[in-house]
């Protein structure tokens, strides 16, 4: 583990003890954040792709034009190599790309902020709840539209630099470690997360802008989008442990007074390395029925399962990373009797 330092080697050397922390019981997801890269706000651009970002940041691209914005030289800016933060943007957008040596480093996160804030020339990268006064710029990879870095594009876990962040512990913890995820993981906990700038995992409904794809379109018309995604691993056959929680979520979201006289419709995805098109749709369809026999379990009412095969994609199809993020169940939901007000459609 060259490059780590002592004290982590040591933490990551003890949770090996513990057994697979992937395991459920193990592993849990206490809160969602985003990497948000940003720029002046007079910055002309609106969108990049995350080829066009790891460009920037190991130096390759130097100049604004050569990525459809105004003629000038590109000011980058950084946080220091201890930070979280740099982990993750190294993980998600620079792989193998090393970090230019111009780059301006900060161990604060609102003082690369402001100072990108003050440059028209500047880029930077922030969690999400560090923008600031900056311009934040929605972000794509091949084959994807570009998404914007919001709460809810966080939440549903389809923003390309979307990450999890995690607590482990052993298979039976000792009662007052049990006693700290149960909070971390409830209301009073979650409730920390927003305010903390993180974005928490309670369900809302949201106001999401209509399909374009026809089929897509007419599955959820009359419905809204729920925050919360179902993923997979390899395969159809398991959800993945935030899936899991995510059931219980949905179970306490449908059973408050406002759901009432409301239905769930699931649509399923899968990734384009997925053999033919048929298998995909086949594998798309077996997601959703998974997830619907799971929430049918909790007495939740599904008006309509479908999976839709590989349409749509979140993410990129060239890397596993990409092609666990294309492997999902959106939830939508509905008053009853919606489907037949907008064309008899169930």
């Amino acid at each position: 583990m060259d490059g780590v330092p002592r004290g982590a080697q040591e933490e990551v050397q003890g949770a090996r003890l513990i057994g697979p922390l992937y395991e459920k019981g193990l592993e849990h997801v206490i809160a969602l954040d985003g990497l948000s890269v940003i720029v002046h706000p007079g910055n002309r651009l609106s969108a990049l792709t995350v080829e066009q970002v790891r460009a920037l940041f190991s130096g390759r691209v130097r100049d604004w034009s050569q990525v459809g914005g105004a003629p000038g030289p590109v000011v980058l800016h950084a946080r220091d190599d201890r930070s979280g933060t740099f982990d993750t943007f190294k993980s998600l957008v620079m792989g193998d790309a090393a970090l230019s040596p111009a780059a301006a480093r900060y161990e604060s996160t609102e003082q690369l902020a402001a100072a990108v804030a003050a440059d028209p020339q500047a880029i930077g990268f922030v969690g999400l709840a560090g923008v600031g006064r900056a311009k934040p710029l929605a972000l794509s990879e091949r084959g994807t539209v570009p998404m914007a870095p919001t709460a809810l594009s966080v939440a549903t876990e389809d923003y390309v630099l979307a990450r999890r962040l995690f607590l482990y512990s052993a298979a039976r913890p000792r009662a007052e470690v049990q006693a700290l995820i149960d909070f971390a993981l409830g209301p009073s906990g979650q409730q920390v997360v927003a305010e903390v700038g993180f974005v928490p995992q309670d369900i809302r409904a949201l106001d999401q802008r209509a399909p374009e794809q026809g089929d897509y379109r007419a599955l959820v018309a009359g419905a809204r989008r729920l925050s919360v995604n179902f993923r997979f691993g390899e395969g159809a056959a398991v959800l993945d442990n935030k899936a899991v929680e995510d059931i219980e979520r949905l179970a306490r979201f449908m059973a408050a007074p406002r759901q009432g006289g409301h239905e769930l419709l699931l649509i399923g995805f899968a990734d384009r390395s997925e053999a033919t098109p048929y298998l995909a749709l086949s594998l798309s369809n077996d997601r959703v029925d998974l997830v619907a026999a799971e929430l049918r379990t909790k007495g939740l009412r599904v008006a309509r399962q479908r999976g839709l095969g590989q349409i749509a994609p979140v993410a990129s199809n060239d890397t596993l990373a990409g092609r666990l993020r294309n492997r999902r169940v959106e939830v939508w939901i509905r008053p009853v009797g919606a489907a037949t007000a907008v064309g008899g459609q169930r």
